[in-house]
């Protein structure tokens, strides 16, 4: 089996630059293509715009495996030749995978918080998220702050993607974070700030996926566990040359 590293025309300095350090560890199994891979084939794409919106949604039709490249849960590369990159399989949703290394990449967690005061911090995701998968973010975004009104009175604080305001500034004075998928629920469940997101979130297992639950998220236990899964599916570029994300790649179920 071939897979195929797609280096995306709209960002070929970057794509080509992780494409084929996924190429050095492949071990000859892939194969560096520009744009599109060939019909029918397993693939690995950068992002959500661009060629993912091309190639995604026929692979999607037709049950083709494919990896999307993004930036990591912690420590991101966000694009650049140093950092972390996330690889899940068959869309934006990370695994949870079990027994995991937990000395890769440990960071300190605070206890979850259990105070009745604070706001809702509303964190609004990017335009492009999930496109390639057909989510519509500017709808979700449209209607959110209605929904989350319905279920309580707190105040809601909304954070805007790109806010240059820290982001622990925000969640110090927040009761629970809502987002769609974006990775600042990752560091609302580390600084113990419950959360209430989409299933595709990264923070899934580790909160809730109800408005309903707002007055009374969820803490869940096992965060040490979800945070050794998260860090088993990031890789720099110097772990790809090595091999380490092929590995990843090659575990994944393609029936």
């Amino acid at each position: 089996m071939t897979i195929w590293l797609c280096v995306t025309p709209e960002r070929r300095e970057k794509t080509r630059r992780i494409m084929e350090a996924l190429h050095a560890g492949g071990r000859g199994a892939m194969r560096i293509c520009e744009g599109a891979p060939p019909h029918g084939e397993p693939f690995v794409v950068w992002g959500h715009l661009w060629l993912s919106e091309r190639i995604v949604p026929q692979a999607i039709a037709d049950n083709t495996p494919w990896w999307l490249i993004d930036n990591g849960y912690h420590l991101p590369a966000n694009g650049e030749a140093t950092g972390y990159y996330a690889i899940t399989f068959r869309g934006m949703t990370p695994a949870l995978l079990a027994d995991c290394d937990r000395n890769r990449l440990p960071v300190r967690m605070s206890e979850w918080k259990e105070s009745a005061d604070g706001y809702v911090l509303l964190a609004l995701p990017g335009a492009g998220t999930g496109q390639m998968m057909g989510m519509d973010m500017a709808q979700w975004s449209r209607t959110i702050e209605k929904r989350i009104r319905r279920q309580t009175d707190r105040r809601i604080v909304i954070r805007e993607k790109g806010c240059k305001r820290p982001l622990g500034q925000d969640l110090a004075g927040a009761h629970v974070l809502v987002t769609h998928s974006s990775k600042a629920a990752v560091a609302a469940v580390l600084a113990g700030v419950p959360v209430v997101v989409e299933p595709t979130s990264a923070a899934a297992p580790m909160g809730s996926t109800k408005l309903a639950d707002i007055e009374r998220p969820k803490r869940p236990e096992g965060r040490e566990a979800w945070w050794a899964s998260l860090m088993a599916q990031q890789f720099t570029l110097t772990e790809m040359r090595t091999g380490m994300a092929s590995k990843t790649l090659m575990m994944a179920d393609l029936s």
